[in-house]
């Protein structure tokens, strides 16, 4: 009954109640409800940090990329968010619910100054090329043409004569 794991699915409510949970939305899968009950008590003990943030995004099957102020020079205390749906997208409510999970697990001293959504999908890309080219051109028979050649001729004689 205290494993979320377990727990029958009626009474997972209760058991996030127990385990505090920041927020909680019937609409969730069942496997985002256990996650979260799951993860209560690190994000609890983790709160304020960037792992807490990890924590609250990621049982929504997100890939989470969290840009800070010093890793880009922007004003200090400031934080970006760069999140990868993957194929199944988000919509409004489960934006403002991410929102609002990681306003509540963000250090309080730091402020998001953005938060992107990133689609990601993968699969086989297939990529064809082809190359038409052409010259038109006229074959004729062929002609043997007469062929001069020449070369400079020289000549040298040695001459023998033998006397007894």
């Amino acid at each position: 009954m205290w494993n979320p794991a377990t727990c029958p699915i009626r009474f997972l409510p209760y058991l996030a109640w127990a385990f505090s949970v920041d927020r909680w939305d019937e609409s969730w899968t069942e496997n985002v409800k256990r996650r979260v009950v799951q993860d209560a008590f690190y994000i609890h003990q983790h709160k304020g940090t960037t792992s807490a943030v990890r924590r609250v995004v990621e049982p929504f099957g997100f890939l989470i990329r969290i840009i800070e102020w010093w890793q880009t020079g922007e004003t200090p205390g400031t934080f970006r968010l760069d999140i990868g749906v993957q194929d199944h997208g988000i919509t409004e409510d489960t934006y403002l619910e991410l929102e609002r999970l990681i306003s509540d697990a963000k250090p309080c001293s730091r402020h998001m100054t953005g938060m992107s959504i990133n689609m990601q999908t993968s699969g086989p890309y297939w990529v064809g090329a082809a190359s038409y080219l052409g010259e038109e051109i006229t074959v004729y028979p062929y002609i043997n043409e007469t062929i001069i050649s020449g070369a400079p001729h020289m000549k040298a004689e040695q001459s023998m004569l033998l006397t007894q």
